[in-house]
């Protein structure tokens, strides 16, 4: 791969890749602003519960509260992954994701298996429940798929800061090397 006219290799530009991008934006909505909207949300409908016997029971629960703060730091890691640096970040983040995810079924599981409490729990706590349960297929594809792309060659050159371009020619000289 030649080289552009004026341009020398400790010039070239260190690019984010698309799929770094859309892995970044889908954990830092699935893991950073849900539970933060999640808090939000019960705390408003709490506030009306007040005014209101149709919501009542809408209460934030210690797993929100914990969830909550656990996206508040998840989206500050995806941040600093945004920009490159600390250079580790995406082992980081692979590790913080995962225990993220395992919280998360645990929480799901528990809503599935535990019967609602007819008493205590309102439209909002019912509407909750339907949430944890519907959010199983994404927290299986955002980490999966998370997890595959910062592990890939784009996204390891973009963390070590080395033009993709390079990689490509050390690549295409080590196949030429085997043939």
């Amino acid at each position: 791969m030649a080289q552009q006219p004026g341009r020398s290799a400790q010039t070239e530009r260190v690019v984010r890749p698309l799929g770094l991008s859309i892995a970044l934006i889908g954990t830092a909505l699935l893991y950073g602003v849900a539970p933060l909207l999640e808090v939000y949300f019960v705390r408003r409908l709490s506030m009306t519960a007040e005014e209101s016997f149709v919501l009542g029971g809408a209460d934030v629960g210690q797993w929100a509260w914990i969830e909550a703060g656990v996206g508040g730091v998840l989206l500050v890691l995806c941040i600093l992954a945004w920009w490159g640096r600390p250079r580790r970040i995406q082992h980081v983040l692979i590790g913080v994701i995962l225990a993220v995810t395992a919280v998360n079924f645990y929480r799901i599981i528990d809503a599935a298996v535990s019967p609602a409490n007819p008493v205590y729990d309102g439209l909002a706590q019912s509407a909750l429940r339907s949430w944890l349960v519907c959010q199983a297929p994404a927290l299986i594809l955002i980490p999966l798929y998370t997890t595959w792309y910062l592990n890939r060659a784009p996204a390891r050159a973009f963390y070590a800061r080395v033009p993709l371009s390079r990689v490509r020619r050390r690549w295409s000289a080590s196949e030429g090397a085997e043939q």
